[in-house]
């Protein structure tokens, strides 16, 4: 298996790799989504479960790409591109009804945007091929560590990016 063959399971790693950082960095997501006056109360009491739950499904498609566990691969990949899906559209009615709030993705301060919108749908879409056991996890464990440092370094571009493009938008906004 060549590194372009390994290509989508990266990206779809990257979301797992996401999940799991925003699971250990993230703040008060229970008052950043008390703040947004979204959801009804009794969502909004779920909601110190959802950091907890976003980084087991992101840890647990890590575990099953690393241990080349298929059914617990696909069963935690959906789990991944159903939350990438829930969040998406969270995050687009909370642009619009909201405007650029903080969304609570990595931090607390970080604005909602188009780009999380955009982003959210694109892991959903990466990460729902491994639903499917596409691409197979290769059988050699090197490549298959290859494939998941390779996700953790799309990841890490894309926290970058992101804040890239909130640092954009923030100055865009007031008019610089």
């Amino acid at each position: 298996m060549t590194v372009f063959d390994m290509l989508p399971a990266c990206f779809a790693l990257a979301g797992a790799v996401l999940l799991v950082v925003a699971a250990v960095r993230r703040g008060n997501l229970t008052a950043v989504i008390k703040a947004h006056d979204l959801l009804p109360a009794f969502l909004v009491r779920l909601a110190p479960l959802a950091g907890p739950a976003e980084g087991l499904a992101g840890a647990a498609v890590l575990a099953g790409w690393l241990s080349g566990e298929a059914r617990l691969l696909r069963f935690a990949a959906a789990a991944v591109a159903l939350w990438y899906l829930a969040l998406a559209a969270y995050l687009a009615v909370l642009l619009r009804r909201r405007g650029r709030v903080p969304c609570g993705c990595l931090d607390e301060t970080s604005p909602a945007s188009a780009a999380k919108v955009g982003r959210s749908l694109l892991l959903a879409l990466a990460t729902a091929p491994l639903v499917a056991g596409w691409p197979p996890v290769p059988a050699e464990t090197g490549a298959r560590l290859l494939a998941c440092g390779l996700g953790a370094f799309v990841a890490g571009f894309l926290i970058i990016a992101g804040k890239v493009a909130d640092l954009r938008g923030t100055s865009a906004a007031h008019g610089q």
